[in-house]
């Protein structure tokens, strides 16, 4: 190492106050656990945990499909598993998945601690504590460890931060190799948590750089393996991340414009970091113009990156926190735009550890230096005063991610004029049944910002044709969706099925079925396309039942387990057609895939009924009346079975409980029952 000087004056000032390591890490675990402490009272948040956590299709496949699929555009199978552990052991209680969470950022930040401490020789604690402690408190690593969902981030980031300790251990006893086969295990795991760790062999450079490795081939080579992960993860993750690309903001000059403004906002938040937002928008113009500060980027990086040239090229210490802040960094500024955000704070979790420890040799540097002696007491209170601060900036924005409202709420304050948190709240109240209140959001996101996409009408008209009944507002946001007029946008198929469905609902049975064959025209294998057009078939007027036999059979052929289809072409069969052992077949296959189904049951006993299979028929009512507490229609089907075996009076008996029931029944059919039961 340089600077003999400074390492005795360090040693010497660790010495005078006695921190040691053990003191470090309690004063680390401890600020730490407090200024997350809001984590444990917070919910979920309607930003990916529904997917991950509560829905995750993941959750239960067998080990071969975990690790050969890919899940929210992210191939992370290692974090699919823990997350099934979780879920074990925690259900829907979103306490344990924040405490897990925490738990393992606090590890995180104990290794930072032991990387620097290891990295420096062990000749040093106050810049690990400094760089550990700002790790654990900074406000930006709120998103990994706040957000139940990221568990992945503080999950690659244990093996990572591991895997750097072992190559550090390779380093400083004498290259023996089982350190760099532990290290190599440790980064194989961390990329199955997540593809960010791809980035790992760059720090092993880093390292050789700090402790003045000269370049040779085995230097080279002894990296092969790992250059070679990270190749094929890359690629991995690129192809998960496909469909999110934004290719509206691809061209080349914008991508590197938008990375380098990316990288000064990064910047920006790691020595101001305020107005943090769980999303972060393409910076634009009202115009959906690129505003003038992107263009500015490169400049400001050039003035910054001069600037560390002219001051730091010859500190080694200084270069090294720098590039690996960089090398971390690079994967994800977006020159390859990815999803809506420009930026996100979760991306800053391993990447600040550079920077950190840049801060904690310039604040051990300014400590230990004579020249600063007579300030060393206001440099220490001032450190310990900036510790807090943030500290108390993390508990505050911990308590913002309490759930799925304060979450976008918080966003909606940051950027009003983008859509995605009204549409986030929007989504919300609708999934709790505030159906008003989804409106107004879905309005709101349309109201403030005009270029908000399709799927916010989509979802308003969805609340207004299931759950306000409001089916001409409904026509004309589906109406909408159809104008954005992009063919290969999802939402057109959609939409398109969706106002054909409105019509249907609303009697105007042309304009459904031209809806749904201009929607078979553009997607033949669209299958709810056929079930509906199915239904329009057989309700119009004239029913069309041929037509409509022929598009529930479609929909079995394009999905064998579609119990609906199978459970309308039945009903098809029984009510219409007279095809009753085909009705039958029909609906024991939708029992088969859905047992216990009770409109299957009760048309199974109809069925029966027409047959003049009597006690089948009573039968399947009587597993029907195990199945529901609405029993007036039961009761009524019932009589009809009696009295077609000539029990009248338990016909009566039945017709009575169906009247109690809510059922209505013809007067006449009773005065027929009564006049046959006093003539036996």
């Amino acid at each position: 190492m340089e600077n003999n000087y400074f390492w005795a004056m360090a040693t010497k000032e660790i010495a005078k106050k006695g921190i040691s390591v053990k003191t470090a890490l309690i004063a680390i675990i401890a600020l730490t656990f407090i200024a997350f402490l809001p984590t444990f009272s917070n919910g979920y948040v309607l930003w990916d945990d529904p997917e991950y956590i509560l829905n995750n299709t993941l959750m239960n496949a067998p080990l071969k499909v975990v690790f050969s699929s890919y899940y929210v555009a992210n191939y992370h199978p290692l974090t699919i598993l823990f997350l099934t552990l979780e879920h074990k052991f925690f259900g829907a209680d979103m306490m344990g998945y924040h405490a897990i969470s925490l738990l393992l950022h606090l590890a995180n930040t104990s290794l930072v601690f032991f990387f620097i401490y290891y990295l420096l020789g062990k000749k040093n604690v106050m810049i690990p504590l400094i760089t550990a402690l700002l790790f654990g408190v900074h406000p930006m690593h709120v998103e990994s460890v706040a957000w139940a969902s990221e568990l992945k981030d503080v999950l690659y980031s244990l093996f990572f931060l591991a895997s750097l300790i072992c190559y550090v251990f390779y380093m400083q006893n004498g290259k023996q190799l089982k350190y760099l086969g532990y290290a190599f295990v440790l980064y194989l795991v961390s990329l199955f948590s997540k593809g960010q760790a791809v980035t790992l062999p760059l720090c092993f450079l880093l390292i050789d750089y700090l402790f003045k490795r000269k370049l040779s081939v085995a230097m080279i080579t002894e990296k092969i393996p790992f250059f070679i992960l990270s190749v094929i993860f890359g690629i991995v993750a690129i192809k998960a991340q496909g469909g999110a690309i934004v290719y509206n903001y691809s061209d080349r000059l914008h991508a590197l414009l938008f990375g380098l403004y990316a990288l000064c906002m990064y910047l920006l938040k790691f020595i101001w970091p305020v107005n943090l937002s769980g999303l972060y928008p393409y910076p634009t113009t009202p115009e959906r113009l690129v505003p003038f500060m992107v263009y500015a980027a490169p400049v400001i990086i050039l003035i910054v990156a001069g600037t560390v040239y002219v001051l730091f090229r010859r500190n080694r210490f200084a270069i090294f926190g720098l590039l690996f802040f960089v090398a971390n960094i690079i994967t994800v500024l977006k020159f390859i735009p990815v999803a809506d955000a420009i930026i996100a704070d979760r991306y800053s979790y391993i990447s600040y550890i550079g920077l950190f420890f840049v801060l904690g040799y310039g604040f051990n540097k300014l400590i230990t230096n004579p020249a600063y002696k007579p300030n060393r007491k206001a440099i220490e209170y001032g450190g310990i005063a900036v510790i807090l601060l943030l500290t108390s900036m993390t508990w505050a924005r911990t308590r913002v991610w309490k759930d799925s409202f304060t979450f976008w709420d918080d966003a909606v304050k940051k950027d009003s004029g983008y859509w995605r948190g009204y549409y986030c709240m929007g989504q919300e109240s609708f999934e709790k049944g505030d159906y008003p209140s989804a409106i107004t959001y879905f309005t709101e996101g349309i109201e403030n910002d005009k270029y908000c996409p399709p799927t916010v009408y989509m979802w308003r008209g969805l609340t207004y044709l299931d759950k306000t009944h409001n089916i001409d507002a409904a026509i004309a946001d589906f109406k909408k969706v159809l104008d954005f007029g992009n063919k290969v946008d999802p939402s057109q198929l959609d939409g398109r099925l969706d106002l054909g469905l409105a019509y249907y609902r609303k009697g105007m049975y042309a304009d459904a079925l031209k809806e749904y064959n201009e929607l078979i025209a553009m997607a033949p294998g669209y299958v709810n396309a056929y079930f509906q057009r199915g239904l329009v078939y057989q309700y119009s007027t004239p029913p069309q039942l041929q037509l409509a036999l022929a598009d529930y059979t479609k929909t079995i052929e394009l999905t064998p387990n579609d119990a609906d289809a199978y459970l309308n072409r039945g009903t098809l069969y029984v009510d219409a057609l007279n095809q009753l052992d085909q009705g039958i077949a029909d609906f024991n296959k939708v029992l088969e895939l859905a047992p216990g189904n009770l409109d299957a049951v009760i048309n199974k006993g109809i069925a029966y009924y027409k047959k003049g299979n009597y006690s089948e028929s009573i039968n399947m009512y009587t597993q029907a009346l195990t199945k529901t507490t609405d029993n007036g229609r039961l009761f009524y089907l019932e009589a009809l079975v009696y009295a077609a075996e000539n029990n009248f009076a338990k016909a009566l008996q039945l017709a009575q409980q169906a009247q109690m029931g809510g059922t209505k029944v013809n007067p006449a059919l009773l005065q027929e029952w009564q006049a046959k039961n006093g003539s036996k």
